[in-house]
């Protein structure tokens, strides 16, 4: 058990992307809406079954295109998600900030626990800039496991194994109003 979690073993076909992701502006709030498709490597499913509680982490940014210099960033987010798995019951436990619905807490499988954790249904974000009515805005989306969240002897494993390295990288959107 402890040395599939040690193993330097490549991802096996794991990975995070960011499928779709939809984002309307209304007033002063982004409201975004898609899927990220999360899929684990054996090694981390291992040691999410063996009771280590897994930290998505969610980042979200706005930027106002600009014609003859680099974007300007506008705002930006974190969305925190954890997955545990509960021995006793053998359900998946999902929390969250900002927190989820309530009747999406707790799962009789990883696959929709995972669909869960990558769900952005109806994700309200405040924007604390003032929005320009005739810009063009985009957003930049990308979702990855937290290492820095795990228990500290796990991490030197994490950080040194291609099995840890979760991360979609950045997808860009465009922003409707």
């Amino acid at each position: 058990m402890l040395l599939s979690l040690l193993t330097l073993a490549p991802a096996g076909g794991a990975s995070f992307r960011a499928e779709l992701v939809q984002a309307r502006l209304s007033g002063q709030v982004l409201l975004l809406g898609g899927r990220l498709d999360l899929a684990l490597t054996p090694q981390v499913e291992d040691a999410l079954n063996n009771g280590i509680p897994l930290d998505f982490v969610i980042d979200v940014r706005l930027h106002r295109r600009r014609a003859l210099l680099w974007d300007d960033a506008v705002d930006g987010w974190t969305l925190r998600r954890q997955l545990r798995f509960h021995a006793l019951s053998g359900q998946y436990l999902l929390s969250g900030e900002p927190a989820l619905p309530p009747n999406r807490e707790s799962f009789a499988s990883l696959p929709e626990a995972l669909a869960q954790v990558g769900s952005l249904e109806e994700v309200n974000l405040p924007i604390e800039v003032p929005v320009q009515p005739d810009a063009d805005y985009h957003t930049r989306v990308r979702v990855a496991l937290d290492i820095e969240a795990l228990p500290p002897l796990l991490r030197p494993v994490a950080y040194t194994s291609r099995a840890w390295d979760l991360n979609s990288g950045w997808s860009s959107w465009k922003v409707e109003r």
